[in-house]
């Protein structure tokens, strides 16, 4: 084939073709990529509104738990202003006190292996009792131990049965306390 255009304006027009040829490729290309955005937005938005759906019903929920568990400590702190009203009103020393006064008085040698604490209720009084046992080196320092229990205000009576003054060392005994009412 003969060649009738000048090599320069053979090159313009090769030029212009890969030009029209990119720019169509180009242009092919945007138009895919806008149909592939275009498909997505719905995608898009459907996601977008499930997700504050769910963010507004977790919103919802967590207020309810918060409510629920704001009625709960309510309750909490209700039950327990009771308690504490219920354990003012009692006519009796709490017994930890009890304890610790009797401890404080035990001399040396006076040994305590069991406590009992008894509380009976007749009509509207409760009376309270502390049962006693353990040994004691002598009857002497076990007569001691009676005298100062049954000078404390927390006591009533300290009882200390006969039996238990049968032997002279190593003494085995019980003691009945009965408990004085507060005033």
């Amino acid at each position: 084939m003969i060649n009738l255009l000048p090599i320069t304006e053979k090159q313009k027009i090769r030029e212009t073709y890969r030009f029209l040829v990119l720019s169509m490729y180009l242009i092919v290309l945007s138009l895919v990529l806008l149909v592939a955005i275009l498909s997505f937005l719905p995608s898009f938005f459907i996601t977008d509104s499930k997700y504050q759906k769910i963010l507004a019903e977790s919103q919802t929920k967590e207020a309810i738990i918060k409510q629920s568990q704001e009625q709960e400590i309510k309750k909490i702190i209700t039950d327990t202003n009771a308690k504490i009203v219920l354990l003012k009103s009692t006519t009796t020393p709490s017994s930890s006190n009890l304890f610790y006064k009797i401890l404080e008085s035990r001399p040396v040698g006076v040994y305590i292996t069991n406590f009992s604490y008894d509380t009976t209720k007749k009509g509207n009084s409760s009376f309270s009792s502390i049962t006693m046992q353990g040994t004691a080196e002598n009857r002497t320092k076990l007569l001691s131990f009676v005298e100062v229990l049954s000078k404390e205000n927390s006591f009533s009576s300290v009882d200390l049965p006969i039996s238990n003054l049968i032997s002279d060392t190593n003494v085995s005994y019980t003691l009945n306390i009965a408990v004085a009412p507060l005033k």
